[in-house]
């Protein structure tokens, strides 16, 4: 059942939305889905509504009590010390203190929708994503929210997303598509890949945007989204999440203990034996890689 576990949480139906988050003793070991840096802390989310905040490099870990929901998040992203998770039941969830204390923006666990990735230009502008095609957008920080969705004809589910150098947004969707925006999102245009399955993750480097999902499934586009090529890769398990090491390397985390490390094209093996845990995202601190997924926090050097 466990190795599902990243797959299944993303649709599983939540009661939880109107509860606050239990203090548990192992959540630094529970399933964990996104983490980021709020100036030089971490926050990772998880399961149960966990928010976990750590102060010394992804080291030592300390759940934060009064966040105001038990839904599963799967997104966290931050913009100075204002932060920002997203999960299950439509729920979206802010802290103005870096982490201290948080507040609910929006939920609706009648949709029965997940939200799945959010992006934050800056403290106000920010869009957040999730099934069937559902896109919110806002233009102050959350206290107000745009509901629509990214296409009227294709309601696919709407995995990631981020910004390129250059401004586009690009958004990685199911059954072999891509949607992006030249136009800070007032209107979206659907791409086609070559590949015809889901892409769960994408990010952008100095001059590539790449894009990565089921079967082991990489592509690389170097024209803001529009056209796209995969990138020769030798194992089949599922890509997760990314981690930026520099504007031209990134590492890959996914299903299995997966890692495999990202430049110019190509992808290479990393050093170490697989854990066999499901990972979904991580970030990189000083020579460490900081990895969360179905086991909690895992910290692995970048020579491995």
């Amino acid at each position: 059942m466990k190795k599902l576990s990243l797959l299944l949480v993303l649709f599983s139906a939540s009661l939880w939305a109107e509860q606050t988050s239990e203090i548990k003793k192992l959540a630094d070991q529970s399933l964990l889905l996104s983490v980021t840096y709020v100036g030089e802390d971490m926050i990772a989310v998880g399961e149960r509504g966990h928010v976990l905040k750590s102060q010394d490099g992804g080291q030592s870990w300390q759940q934060l009590d009064g966040v105001p929901t038990r839904v599963t998040l799967t997104k966290v992203v931050s913009v100075n010390q204002k932060v920002w998770a997203v999960g299950h039941d439509a729920t979206i969830i802010h802290s103005a203190d870096g982490g201290s204390t948080w507040s609910q923006q929006f939920s609706d666990p009648e949709r029965e929708v997940p939200f799945l990735s959010a992006l934050f230009l800056n403290e106000n502008k920010g869009f957040v994503i999730g099934a069937y095609g559902t896109l919110f957008s806002t233009e102050d920080g959350g206290n107000t929210w745009g509901d629509d969705l990214i296409s009227e004809e294709l309601d696919y589910h709407l995995n990631d997303i981020t910004m390129d150098a250059n401004g586009v947004l690009i958004v990685a969707a199911e059954a072999g598509y891509m949607f992006r925006s030249e136009d800070q999102g007032a209107t979206w245009q659907d791409v086609e890949l070559p590949y015809p399955g889901s892409m769960f993750g994408v990010t952008t480097l100095a001059d590539e945007v790449i894009a990565f999902g089921l079967r082991g499934n990489v592509l690389k586009s170097q024209d803001a989204g529009l056209n796209w090529e995969s990138v020769d890769n030798h194992r089949q398990d599922n890509w997760f999440g990314s981690i930026g090491i520099t504007e031209e390397v990134l590492v890959l985390v996914g299903a299995n203990g997966a890692r495999m490390r990202y430049h110019s094209g190509q992808l290479t093996d990393m050093g170490g034996e697989d854990s066999g845990d499901d990972f979904s995202a991580g970030i990189k601190s000083g020579n460490d890689l900081v990895l969360v997924g179905e086991e909690g926090i895992y910290l692995q050097s970048m020579y491995q």
